[in-house]
């Protein structure tokens, strides 16, 4: 009881903001711009139909308008939350007769194209611009290589005084025939051409205000490509860590989560030892309970200024408001569901902490260190008949793209007495390390093959492996485990003999009086591993994970881009031994 008042009375520190919510499903649809148009006293809206699977923020987007304003001017039909045909109101800023060809365009790809006063020094016709709209992350030198420009054009074209951008300003684009009148005219004040520039590398003198482009001597500048050609200059870290915690506390009833609190005291601990450091921490924690609608959550109010966010943890919870972090590139980090990883090929700011089951199994087959026919010998025992067979099949797919040869033992439970002897004469070898993965998770005939490759250990090299369940099955000796050296490949074990795991447990107990569980260690882990990324590779830390592995308390961290235009999995498992003194090692 005095850990959960401890937590709790920290948590009303960071208190979740309280903002209007929509009911909307997470797969958002492409919007199109309304083309009917009503009038209420001074002010005129469009009338927006919703379709199915179209979410408040991607309407709002593709509007160019805020969630705030929306719900203002919907106030009674949003509080029962978004729905399909529902017709919405949407203030319509600036113009309020454009184009109809323009009305038609989806505002996801294409903003809504309003004239702007004329800036440049040459009269050109409208409909030989291309309106942008500038995203947070761009600069002048990527919507120049995004359009197949030179930055002098569009600075001419827009009559430009400084080379930094704003959030939400448009830029007019030169088609190639004003451009071609445009680049007769650099302006010096705003250009020069370096000696050992190339014929097609524009140079832009850079303004030492210009946070989007300079950079402090000492810093490295890294150029990275993104999957629209873009060049992008790392954003460094700010020396203040802006995370964002979204968990069912549950905190407003009388029985909170233990678990997510758990979780918030491993947080807690890290961010101490993060400060401790000289780090500066700004974290916002939000209860998921209070909101029947997670995707209210994808907002600048909520998460904007964040440099990366931990949670929520359900994959359909996680589905709310990733399009919106993809959108502002904020790093979401999965701290839990196995099943997010189906979402990971498709959005590039997703990070998927946890290891999915077939990543456990090919570092389970990993850890044979394989060698070659002649000196290793793997058999796969599953029992005959069964419906338990999607971890056979995980193991089998496993081995075969690891190109191991194997061979595949069935037999019935009731057979188990006698099987001993068909190993011997048909599967064991007496001079060769047999690696034999018992591919059941069924405690009954688990337990059965274990027991026999253990009594035929006496006689044989054997090494086993097996399905993480079995470290669980009551009914299997640990005997057995350490009679053929089981290897089991997990998510997260804790090894209570490194000393950083001791510095933890006597921390944890100082701070919160209690032991530690799982969920505390997973907080700690987490927090700390991608504050230090944040630290040392700037606020895209998540271009840099795949070199930057980390063995921490609890799970290690190995990460794997997903996918060309996705985000990364972790492939890294804790790998552990039962060894004949009665420990176990973890590899």
């Amino acid at each position: 009881m005095k850990r959960l008042a401890i937590i709790l009375a920290l948590m009303l520190a960071f208190p979740a903001l309280d903002y209007a919510q929509d009911n909307t499903t997470y797969t958002a649809a492409p919007v199109e711009i309304s083309e009917i148009r009503t009038r209420q006293g001074d002010n005129w809206f469009y009338v927006h139909k919703v379709l199915p699977k179209q979410t408040l923020y991607s309407i709002c987007r593709a509007y160019e308008v805020t969630q705030q304003e929306v719900y203002e001017a919907n106030r009674a039909n949003l509080e029962t939350g978004l729905k399909a045909g529902m017709e919405l109101l949407i203030p319509v800023h600036g113009d309020i007769e454009p184009k109809a060809e323009t009305a038609q365009q989806p505002a996801v790809e294409q903003p809504q194209v309003q004239t702007p006063p004329a800036q440049a020094t040459q009269p050109q016709p409208e409909d030989e611009y291309t309106i942008h709209r500038v995203k947070w992350y761009e600069t002048l030198y990527s919507i120049a290589r995004k359009y197949e420009i030179t930055p002098e054009s569009i600075i001419r074209a827009n009559s430009l005084t400084r080379t930094d951008l704003q959030t939400g300003q448009l830029l007019k684009i030169p088609s190639d025939s004003f451009n071609d009148a445009v680049e007769k005219q650099i302006n010096d004040d705003f250009a020069e051409q370096t000696d050992d520039a190339g014929d097609d590398t524009p140079v832009v003198i850079i303004d030492d205000d210009d946070e989007q482009i300079a950079q402090d001597d000492s810093e490295e500048m890294d150029e990275e490509d993104d999957e629209d050609g873009f060049f992008f200059f790392r954003d460094r870290f700010s020396g203040t860590a802006r995370i964002a915690l979204l968990l069912p506390f549950n905190s407003r009833s009388s029985s909170p989560s233990s678990n997510y609190l758990d979780f918030y005291s491993g947080v807690l601990l890290a961010l101490e030892r993060i400060k401790s450091e000289g780090t500066n921490v700004d974290l916002k924690v939000i209860d998921l309970s209070d909101y029947s609608d997670i995707s209210v959550l994808a907002s600048d109010d909520f998460l904007g200024d964040r440099d990366f966010v931990i949670g929520p943890v359900m994959s359909a919870d996680i589905a709310q408001i990733i399009e919106y972090c993809d959108d502002r590139r904020i790093p979401l980090i999965s701290p839990m569901d196995q099943q997010a990883e189906k979402l990971v090929a498709d959005h590039r700011s997703l990070v998927q902490a946890p290891v999915s089951a077939e990543g456990q199994i090919a570092k389970l087959i990993e850890s044979m260190n394989y060698s070659s026919p002649a000196e290793d010998n793997v058999i796969v025992i599953r029992e005959k008949e069964s419906t338990d067979t999607l971890y056979y099949q995980q193991v089998e797919t496993a081995l075969q793209r690891a190109g191991i040869p194997y061979k595949t033992v069935s037999y019935g439970i009731l057979e188990g007495r006698s099987i001993d002897v068909a190993l011997r004469n048909s599967y064991l070898a007496a001079d060769k390390t047999n690696h034999i993965i018992v591919a059941s998770e069924k405690e009954s005939f688990a337990s059965d093959a274990v027991r026999n490759i253990s009594l035929l250990s006496t006689n044989y090299d054997i090494v086993g492996y097996g399905s993480n369940r079995m470290r669980n099955f009551e009914t299997i000796e640990i005997e057995a485990f350490q009679n053929v050296r089981m290897h089991f490949s997990l998510g997260y074990f804790v090894d209570y003999k490194r000393p950083e795991v001791k510095d933890f447990v006597f921390k944890y107990r100082a701070m919160f009086s209690t032991e530690p569980g799982a969920y505390a260690f997973q907080g700690y882990d987490l927090t700390s591993y991608f504050t230090m990324a944040l630290r040392k590779y700037g606020r895209r830390f998540v271009r840099s994970l795949d070199n930057y592995d980390m063995n921490l308390l609890q799970s290690n961290m190995q990460f794997e881009k997903a996918s060309p235009s996705g985000g990364y999995l972790n492939k890294a498992t804790k790998n552990i031994v039962y060894l004949d003194d009665y420990s176990i090692a973890c590899e």
